[in-house]
């Protein structure tokens, strides 16, 4: 049974005060090694790359979005003979109850989204190239 992996956990001994996305200020008080001044066009590629990685992740999550979608739609659990969505994915990627109906609660949201964005008039920022 295939396992999803939990890039985002993180190791038992770290401190998590449950705020994401809150800054960590006390990450600007260690004393690192001095870095040499970070020139515009250094920073420039940089935030291209994050731009590029951001892109990645918005395109791999709209698959997925769309995939866990369909497989709910189409019911997919019964043919390989799980009782519910639940047990499908429990069975089929060790996640949740919640996790599994995450899932679909993001698969509907970027669905409602997208429609939004493709039938309002007016531009979108949707990629860093805007």
């Amino acid at each position: 049974m295939p396992v999803l992996p939990n890039a985002l956990d993180q190791p038992a001994d770290a401190q998590d005060d449950g705020d994401m996305g809150e800054p960590d200020h006390d990450q600007d008080d260690v004393a690192g090694p001095a870095r040499p001044p970070l020139s515009a066009a250094r920073a420039r590629q940089m935030t291209a790359g994050l731009c590029e990685a951001m892109d990645d992740v918005r395109r791999s999550v709209a698959v997925l979005a769309a995939r866990v979608r369909d497989a709910h739609a189409a019911g997919v659990w019964l043919p390989l003979g799980h009782s519910s969505w639940e047990s499908y994915c429990d069975a089929e990627f060790g996640i949740s109850r919640a996790q599994a109906y995450r899932l679909l609660d993001v698969a509907r949201a970027l669905a409602a989204i997208h429609g939004a964005v493709t039938a309002g008039p007016g531009l979108s920022r949707t990629s860093c190239d805007a």
